[in-house]
């Protein structure tokens, strides 16, 4: 690892396990996890919804799905990007 300022080398376990930096979890690290655990199955689950709710046929589930995903990729990097002040 490249080192900007002398100091003593650490472990890996060091590094990891006592890691008091910027590089520790957030809260908006952990909502993005559990954005990305949570929307793809339900996701899926809606696009299969709509088709048996009769709004739409077989071959559009795919589509679909991906527009929803693709929809909710862009309200969360416009609302990151809103939330930052970028």
């Amino acid at each position: 690892m490249p080192k900007d300022t002398p100091q003593r080398e650490k472990t890996v376990r060091e590094r990891g396990t006592y890691a008091s930096h910027n590089d520790d979890p957030t809260l908006a690290g952990y909502l993005s996890s559990l954005f990305l655990v949570v929307s793809v199955p339900g996701f899926i689950a809606a696009a299969y919804a709509g088709h048996w709710a009769g709004l739409y046929g077989y071959s559009a589930i795919v589509p679909v799905f991906a527009g929803l995903l693709v929809a909710s990729l862009a309200v969360a990097f416009s609302l990151m990007h809103w939330l930052t002040g970028n």
